[in-house]
């Protein structure tokens, strides 16, 4: 079996010919709306589209936005029509494609899946335009103000999605947004419900209704949530911590929806170990594979690691998993 064919063994909640391996069964295609929109570098601070200033330190998974009195782009949501413009994606519709549809077939001719990356989601690109604390308190004090705000940034991804399905059309779409911490959700879930799941519904209707699967990074706690990303037609949960209690999710929901992640990423560190690194593989897998629709990997939004040979390390401790089972 090919790594795609047995990937989608899981993602139908059939049983698999071995346990699919981190990222073997998918690959990223690096697309010209992408190109325009996701413009963070390692080792440097630079203003995306949106005027937000994105900073990426070396040896850090991925980038964060850097927001204070002087660099906040939305300073009061009551007026934020003023501060707010939202990148013309249309200029991507005049692009080359060629190179990324060169991509789209190596990738297919390996027996893997198109995968586009989409970030940041909705809650997230509302903390890079506002910052963590107002767009966690705009949400209770200022509403009406946040849902028509929200509107905008839904609208901003649908036109987002149109060009990528038209162009590209990727086997999956893998869509970025944490919403919660380690072991908590940033709000309540009655009010992510009230100001993001509607949206979400908007955004995963499209792309399913195109027949791109769709693949949900959260590498935070989301445990009150999972029959709502079911709602919305998540097919993989990517990103899963163990603080989750995969075991209990699985039981409960693993009929309807696949968790990719479980080994945790503290081992990703100066100093690892061999034995380390196969220790929590093997943790990962002995706990969570007997359970079923079940991907282990990293919890990092995409393939890769920080120090140099720890996935290598991984991806072997998982190959040796499967060959003795």
């Amino acid at each position: 079996m090919t790594g795609k064919e047995n990937f989608l063994r899981v993602v139908r909640h059939e049983k698999p010919e071995r346990v699919v391996n981190g990222w073997e069964a998918a690959a990223c295609v690096f697309d010209p709306l992408m190109a325009i929109t996701l413009v963070a570098q390692p080792g440097k601070t630079i203003v995306d589209p949106w005027g937000v200033s994105i900073y990426w330190g070396e040896n850090e998974p991925g980038c964060i936005p850097i927001i204070n009195d002087k660099t906040k782009v939305c300073k009061d949501i009551t007026c934020w029509r003023d501060y707010v413009k939202a990148p013309d994606l249309e200029i991507a519709r005049g692009m080359d494609w060629s190179g990324a549809l060169a991509q789209a077939d190596a990738i297919r001719a390996q027996g893997r899946l198109v995968t586009s990356l989409m970030a940041t989601g909705l809650f997230e690109l509302s903390h890079y335009l506002m910052g963590f604390e107002d767009s966690l308190m705009n949400l209770l004090m200022e509403p009406e103000d946040m849902h028509d705000f929200l509107d905008y940034l839904t609208e901003y991804k649908l036109r987002y999605a149109e060009i990528l399905v038209e162009k590209l059309h990727p086997d999956m779409v893998l869509f970025h947004d944490d919403w919660g911490s380690k072991t908590s959700l940033f709000m309540k879930p009655d009010t992510w419900r009230e100001f993001y799941k509607p949206r979400y519904q908007k955004i995963y209707d499209f792309f399913r209704a195109q027949g791109v699967l769709i693949m949900h990074h959260a590498d935070s706690y989301c445990a009150p949530i999972v029959p709502d990303m079911i709602d919305l037609g998540v097919d993989i949960w990517q990103g899963v911590l163990p603080t989750n209690d995969i075991p209990a999710l699985q039981k409960q929901f693993g009929d309807r929806i696949v968790f990719m992640g479980g080994i945790d990423s503290i081992i990703d560190r100066a100093g690892w170990t061999e034995a380390e690194a196969r220790a929590e593989t093997r943790r990962a897998l002995e706990t969570y594979v007997p359970g079923g629709s079940f991907i282990p990997s990293q919890t990092y939004g995409g393939e890769g690691s920080i120090c140099p040979g720890l996935l290598e390390v991984i991806t072997d401790e998982i190959s040796r998993w499967n060959a003795e089972h």
